[in-house]
């Protein structure tokens, strides 16, 4: 995984920033959301980040 992909463009979101939120018990994309503001611009980055979170807790 490269950490530091930008995922939301927007708020400048990386998939570090994502899985920094799994790791500090983020449970579900709208926790995610809250902690990193992804997808809460245009939206855009909407799809692949909830498949990144999912994936994510998956491994958990």
């Amino acid at each position: 995984m490269n950490k530091d992909k930008v995922i939301c463009s927007c708020y400048k979101v990386k998939k570090g920033d994502i899985a920094e939120a799994v790791e500090c018990g983020a449970c579900c994309f709208k926790d995610v959301k809250k902690a990193t503001k992804v997808g809460k611009a245009c939206g855009k980055c909407k799809k692949d980040a909830k498949k990144f979170t999912k994936k994510l807790l998956a491994e958990c």
